[in-house]
């Protein structure tokens, strides 16, 4: 069932009956009474059927709902259609605050001066660094790697003058274009595929298996022109190596450091020529690791500011700062169903599971 239909009909048929037919969603429960969730505006705007029975569950609580942006939203069209989403979703949901998180001054500004609430958190500072990072004893392979799905905003070509260039993809069916698919492979003739898109036996890598391909390798490398802030720019940082950026919007870049990044033309010879430059300079892992981190924990504490505006209790606000860990258990990743959505909530939030 379409989300739409969903919302059309939840108020009229069996509960039961209508959340067999919701495909679930991502959330991250932040914190219990208030109930705080972090999401992404691509739930809300297509796949809020998901929530609905937790938004049904809490609907005499005050949510909070912090909305974290898969694709840049700084331009007037942009903000103005999530004006519109924003105000719909209010109308539906009284007792729902919305704060939205922008990954780059310029966002928060442009979202603010529509009326919106919003706060500097770059979706970057969640990476887990417990996953991405250096390890020992590993050989450089490659000069570069690319980890991007095989999709024409990725803009593969700038990749092409690179002589030693290793990839690694997600195959998200939704968007999944053989024929692009197989036209980068060809340009890409050189390159190393970690899990080619187009092989009867391809996989999705896990997070640990993309930091292991990640070791091998000696440049990071973003290539689109505009996305969102793009978790794979700060895995390579997090893992400890250089990036060679195009110019984008989307936010990657307020995590770089002009030491061990290079944003260059969208030419495919400047990216070369900054991948040899980048590889060649050797900077020790740890140090493009430590600088990263440093930048994510502004972010972390620009979150902890907001928390602190909505949990008044000086014991809740301080359980937050030594929850930072464990708020990526409490991830909701894929098609969970709204039972098990629930679930969820209840069993990390026990303080909050019994609705009033």
């Amino acid at each position: 069932m379409s989300p739409e239909l969903a919302r059309r009909w939840y108020r009229f048929w069996p509960l039961a009956w209508l959340e067999r037919h919701l495909r679930g969603g991502d959330a991250l429960v932040l914190h219990d009474d208030p109930l705080i969730l972090y999401v992404f505006d691509w739930v809300l705007a297509h796949d809020d059927g998901a929530l609905l029975p937790v938004f049904r569950r809490y609907r005499r609580r005050r949510v909070h709902l912090l909305v974290a942006f898969s694709w840049t939203q700084e331009q007037p069209g942009q903000i103005a259609r999530l004006l519109v989403r924003s105000r719909r979703h209010v109308r539906r949901h009284a007792n729902h605050q919305l704060v939205f998180l922008a990954n780059t001054e310029a966002e928060r500004l442009a979202l603010e001066r529509a009326g919106l609430d919003a706060a500097l958190v770059h979706q970057n500072a969640f990476v887990d660094a417990d996953i991405f990072r250096p390890l020992a004893g590993v050989d450089k392979r490659f000069d570069a790697i690319y980890d991007a799905r095989v999709d024409a905003f990725k803009r593969h070509a700038l990749a092409a003058g690179i002589a030693s260039l290793a990839l690694v993809t997600a195959r998200n069916m939704d968007y999944h274009d053989p024929a692009y698919a197989a036209s980068v492979r060809k340009l890409l003739a050189r390159a190393h595929w970690y899990n080619d898109p187009l092989a009867a036996d391809y996989r999705s890598f896990s997070m640990a298996e993309i930091n292991a391909c990640l070791n091998e390798c000696r440049v990071g490398l973003c290539l689109s022109a505009a996305e969102g802030a793009m978790y794979a720019s700060a895995q390579y940082l997090l893992t400890g190596l250089p990036v060679v950026s195009t110019a984008s919007l989307g936010g990657r870049d307020v995590l770089f450091d002009p030491a061990w990044t290079r944003v260059v033309a969208d030419d495919a010879r400047a990216i070369a020529a900054a991948v040899d430059e980048l590889a060649a300079l050797e900077i020790p892992a740890e140090t493009i690791r430590a600088g990263t981190l440093a930048r994510m924990r502004v972010h972390r504490d620009n979150l902890y500011t907001l928390l602190d505006r909505i949990v008044t209790d000086a014991a809740g606000r301080s359980a937050l700062r030594a929850r930072w860990p464990d708020w990526r258990a409490s991830q909701l990743k894929g098609d969970i169903d709204p039972a098990g959505m629930l679930a969820r909530i209840e069993r990390l939030a026990p303080a909050a599971v019994r609705p009033r």
